[in-house]
């Protein structure tokens, strides 16, 4: 018998139009209009969902966000209210205490809250926990401080290689002060693991905290083996409520077994892989074409040789597997965008850049040519504030140009990058619709790289969903999955703009996930 919803009461935005009501069969959208026309093409015994004068939208997508770190930091020493070195100290003397044994792995300090205006090192981490081995990440996840203990066991001590390439950072005697940067931090696989060991629990509950933000589907981004795994498990016992896309380490593709990359489901499949072109704009290892207006030693670190990159490519696109490179800074984009040139605009998931953060005029003449799906973080706009310092006012104008990127026909997709930026979506729509946060602060504040609010929700829709591949979703149209979110606004301006979590359902495939049912789980 055929499972229906019609949907009445209020207003619906299917992604492409308003409609007055929502018909749904079997989990997809099978009409979306007017509503005397749903009622002659309902079932009989057809269920009825009242809007009572609210608003329901598509269910919201993240493109890239990192389940497997967004689970580990529930776990980890949180820092983002540090605001000095000695507080930082403080709280890792907090976590040893409580924690008797171990490494001990903290995230999300930014040099620039601190009030003594450079990173921890080595030295400050030692006091507050002798001989335990300390890692502490940057907010970005671009770079860590790391006690001595944890340099010794690491090896980081005495390597001295990464010195070349500016990834192990240095006192002036030239000895590791405790710094790392990009490639250097896979040395501390074994500490994230040690502290925060992952399993299939912790991310199903995970995955089950998403719809209570409206989203329904995900892509989760430099997904290791093991997670995978553990993710493709959850899919095939049906224990994952929402739809995830994964791309793998593209450096690491011979780890991952074949059956694993050819796995596909409904819920769960691996569709590209990801790769890092250079780092972010916190830790100053963004690739810029200049060096840095508050540290001209410096223009950035280079992730990675171009040659050696085009041919893993190669051989992970001769799989079926989409490329998405990660690239922040102009000179980053550029090079990520002459490796994607030759995988642009063939069938299945699109080649990706993710970020794409700063794009001058030379930058944005490249991408025309190229066309790249671009996967960026509005949020960003806010959470990097203090950019004009580290850039210089007038480099900082080309930073996050959503209207500029939009209205020369690039492809935008919306994410979080999560556990590195909030998990929650309406605070990227709000970002990308008023480019100042409360505080009047913006990375670029220029009110003419706005969105509309219709605008604004397609990245996080049928802008996302496409950018995983799945060409047909992100929309309430006929043939769609009936994912759909219930707001409490009758507009979505007014949904956008209010404080907090404007989510009152969420409902995948036709079936209601937030809030759960009585006596049901997500």
């Amino acid at each position: 018998m055929t499972e229906a919803i019609l949907w009445t009461g209020g207003r619906i935005f299917t992604g492409e139009r308003y409609v007055e009501s929502l018909l749904v069969e079997d989990g997809r959208v099978a009409f979306a209009g007017p509503l005397p026309d749903a009622r002659r093409r309902a079932p009989t015994g057809v269920e009825r969902e009242e809007l009572s004068g609210r608003l329901a939208i598509p269910g919201l997508v993240d493109a890239h966000l990192h389940l497997a770190e967004i689970a580990r930091a529930r776990d980890a020493l949180d820092l983002s209210r540090a605001r000095s070195i000695e507080e930082i100290r403080t709280l890792v003397a907090r976590w040893a205490d409580g924690h008797a044994s171990g490494p001990i792995v903290g995230r999300d300090w930014q040099t620039d809250r601190l009030r003594e205006g450079r990173p921890p090192t080595a030295r400050d981490l030692d006091s507050a926990a002798p001989e335990r081995p300390v890692v502490l990440y940057h907010a970005s996840g671009h770079a860590a401080a790391l006690s001595t203990a944890a340099l010794g066991a690491s090896g980081l001590d005495r390597d001295r290689t990464g010195f070349r390439d500016g990834t192990v950072g240095r006192a002036a005697d030239g000895s590791p002060n405790g710094l790392l940067y990009e490639g250097a931090l896979r040395a501390l696989a074994r500490w994230v693991d040690e502290a925060l060991p992952l399993s299939a629990e912790r991310l199903e509950a995970t995955l089950d905290s998403l719809p209570s933000v409206g989203l329904t589907r995900v892509g989760t981004v430099s997904t290791g083996p093991d997670e995978s795994q553990a993710l493709r498990d959850l899919a095939c016992s049906g224990r994952m409520a929402i739809s995830v896309r994964a791309y793998v380490r593209l450096f690491q593709l011979g780890e991952y077994p074949d059956p694993l990359l050819a796995a596909r489901t409904d819920r769960f499949s691996i569709v590209g892989t990801k790769a890092f072109i250079d780092g972010a704009f916190g830790p100053r290892t963004a690739w810029l074409s200049e060096p840095y207006a508050d540290d001209p030693s410096t223009s950035g670190i280079a992730v990675g040789d171009e040659a050696d990159l085009a041919a893993k490519i190669e051989l992970a696109a001769a799989r079926g597997l989409a490329p998405a490179l990660h690239a922040i800074g102009d000179r980053g984009v550029e090079r990520a965008s002459r490796l994607l040139a030759p995988w642009t605009g063939r069938p299945g998931p699109p080649a990706r850049i993710e970020h794409a953060a700063l794009t001058p005029p030379g930058t944005l003449g490249l991408l025309d040519r190229i066309r790249p799906t671009l996967v960026v973080q509005p949020e960003f706009v806010w959470n990097d504030w203090w950019l004009a310092a580290r850039l210089g006012a007038a480099r900082a104008r080309w930073a996050y140009l959503f209207r500029s990127l939009v209205d020369r026909g690039h492809r935008l997709a919306g994410s979080s990058d999560a556990p590195y930026g909030p998990v929650d979506p309406f605070r990227g729509l709000r970002a990308a619709v008023s480019r100042r946060d409360a505080l009047g602060r913006s990375a670029n504040p220029d009110p003419g790289e706005a969105l509309g609010s219709e605008e604004a929700l397609a990245l996080y829709t049928r802008g996302a969903a496409e950018a995983l591949g799945d060409l047909s979703e992100g929309r309430l149209e006929a043939g769609c999955a009936a994912d759909l979110v219930v707001v409490g606004a009758s507009r979505l301006s007014e949904a956008i703009r209010s404080d907090g979590v404007p989510v009152r359902e969420t409902w995948i495939a036709g079936r209601k996930v937030h809030p759960a049912p009585p006596g049901e789980t997500v």
